[in-house]
């Protein structure tokens, strides 16, 4: 088949599985980094090249594209999706010129590269990456990463460092690209002069040094939660051993993807500090990667590219180097799965060559299978509440996933499901202080104040400042202490919140709110009014000034 016609094969694969994406909201995290992070509402050089306020985490090429489709299309999901759906339209197709590069223009050549990007195209453990508006960032690094490796093969060599710069903005996991050049190199014996290889690293040297300068002295977060990620809290050789446990379950989710979740936290995958839970999966690691060594040894070209995109997609994200913020997340297998597709395709290749009614076959129904599979799944992120349900169905253990349904049923005003989300979620976790904080709101709605004062007090005390959710805490717990008659409580932590967060409006207005009530009607006025310049939309501001002005004004004799 000519290019064009097998491009438009791989394009019309992903516009099929995805396309059902374009109707979906803004599901889980996109609400922390797009609706409510200046670096894409309000963005700005400055805000752009600094580490992000919520996680710290520095990629400024993600943020500019959010930061164009909210100038474009503001709060609408549409534009969003669309975007994502053309980046991994554009992945798809650059991994097929890749692999073409790499193997050739020949029948058996152009089998592998298209069967192997169709796979990738349409395989389920990528909706996240896909239809999570901020999954952008694993499409963008791996296309420019794929992009500069073709650029790379055909010796474009300012371009390639161009784009290889560009992925690394994107996302951290870039960096793979140094050791997968210089592996692929190898494995093809198409070596490149030196100098070559020099400016590779040194772009890869500069920029982590750049990222740990950015990050304040540190790779990632400075405080992971225990509930994000339980690896992170224990000793460096019990996390890389049960990481291992991990990667097997991601080399699960490839072949057979049946059951998947946006979130694997605390605690659906336990942890395990022995050698019974942990041995089998550190033996079955050392003998493939032995059996990838041996690939190796023997120039297996295939095998080799295929063990080496895997093991270095996961090498930054995989809890072994260092604690990352998540103990899994299928968002994190896009890169990898590049390996995993292409090891498949040579495998139906080797097939193909012996059984090929059998191999065409087998593809057909793999594709269908796993194509069904992407266009059930993108209903899941429809909204929070399809996601957080069919996240708790998946990884019933997750307690993070339950606290979330938990939310999305609040505001629905469903307080009885609600409630049955939450207990299950502090059954699994007691001591999450968002969880508590959460339940001490629904417990303050329904007029359970002391019972939502002692939720309010334990989430308080349990936090800190490196809490995104500590301003709210504290002025939730403030406003339990006013309505239980504990006013002078409740000024005394307004006061301090006001005082370290003073770009919190909310604190601004419950304070207003307590003055207006003690006819303290002009520090209320000064107080709403200070709250309205953070917060035009305050409503409890709005109503304070209202009332205020409402007083009759003494007379002036």
């Amino acid at each position: 088949m000519k290019d064009r016609l097998l491009i438009g094969i791989l394009l019309a694969a992903v516009a099929l599985v995805y396309g059902n994406t374009l109707v979906n909201q803004f599901t889980m995290d996109d609400g922390l980094y797009i609706v409510g992070n200046p670096q894409v509402t309000e963005p700005s050089p400055q805000a752009l090249f600094s580490p992000n306020q919520f996680s710290n985490v520095f990629r400024p090429v993600t943020f500019s594209t959010l930061a164009l489709n909210w100038a474009v299309g503001g709060m609408e999901p549409l534009g969003y999706h669309l975007l994502n759906l053309l980046l991994h339209a554009g992945v798809s197709l650059l991994m097929y010129l890749l692999l073409q590069e790499i193997f050739g223009k020949s029948p058996q050549g152009n089998n592998v590269a298209l069967v192997a990007a169709l796979l990738f195209a349409v395989h389920p453990i990528h909706t996240e990456a896909v239809a999570a508006v901020v999954g952008r960032a694993e499409m963008l690094a791996a296309g420019f990463l794929m992009a500069a490796w073709i650029l790379h093969l055909r010796d474009q060599e300012v371009p390639a460092l161009f784009c290889f710069a560009l992925a690394l903005l994107s996302k951290e996991s870039a960096v793979a690209f140094f050791p997968l050049v210089l592996l692929g190199d190898y494995a093809t014996g198409r070596w490149k002069p030196r100098s070559r290889y020099a400016w590779i690293a040194g772009v890869t040297l500069l920029y982590l040094g750049l990222l740990w300068k950015i990050q304040g002295g540190r790779f990632g977060q400075a405080r992971i939660s225990l509930t994000d990620n339980p690896l992170a809290s224990i000793s460096a050789e019990w996390r890389i051993l049960n990481a291992l446990r991990v990667a097997w379950k991601y080399i699960g989710l490839h072949f057979y993807p049946a059951v998947l979740s946006c979130d694997y936290s605390f605690n659906q995958i336990p942890v395990y500090q022995d050698w019974r839970h942990t041995l089998p999966a550190t033996l079955a690691a050392i003998v493939a990667i032995g059996a990838w060594m041996w690939a190796i040894r023997k120039r297996q070209t295939g095998l080799v590219l295929a063990g080496g995109i895997y093991l270095a997609g996961f090498a930054t994200t995989a809890n072994i180097l260092v604690p990352t913020g998540t103990i899994m997340g299928e968002r994190l297998a896009y890169l990898p799965s590049v390996g995993f597709c292409l090891f498949l395709a040579l495998a139906w290749s080797w097939l193909q060559e012996r059984q090929r009614v059998l191999a065409w076959g087998a593809l057909a129904i793999v594709l269908a299978a796993f194509g069904a599979r992407t266009v059930i799944r993108n209903r899941d992120w429809k909204d929070n509440l399809a996601l957080y349900s069919a996240a708790v169905r998946a990884a019933p253990n997750t307690a993070k996933m339950h606290a979330n349904l938990g939310g999305e049923f609040m505001a629905r005003n469903q307080f009885d499901s609600a409630r049955k989300e939450y207990q299950i979620a502090l059954r699994i976790n007691p001591d999450s202080p968002d969880t508590l904080a959460s339940f001490g709101l629904l417990e303050s709605w329904q007029g359970n104040l002391q019972s939502a004062g002692a939720m309010m007090e334990k989430a308080l005390n349990m936090s800190g400042r490196d809490n995104p959710h500590y301003d709210s805490m504290a002025v939730g717990f403030a406003v339990i202490l006013s309505r239980t008659n504990h006013v002078d409580g409740a000024l005394e932590l307004l006061n301090r919140e006001i005082a370290e967060s003073p770009g919190y409006a909310r604190a601004w207005s419950s304070r207003a709110l307590i003055q207006l009530k003690r006819h303290e009607f002009k520090s209320a006025r000064a107080d709403a009014e200070a709250a309205l310049r953070l917060d035009p939309g305050d409503d409890q501001a709005q109503e304070v000034l209202r009332q205020v002005d409402s007083m009759p004004r003494a007379p002036l004799y």
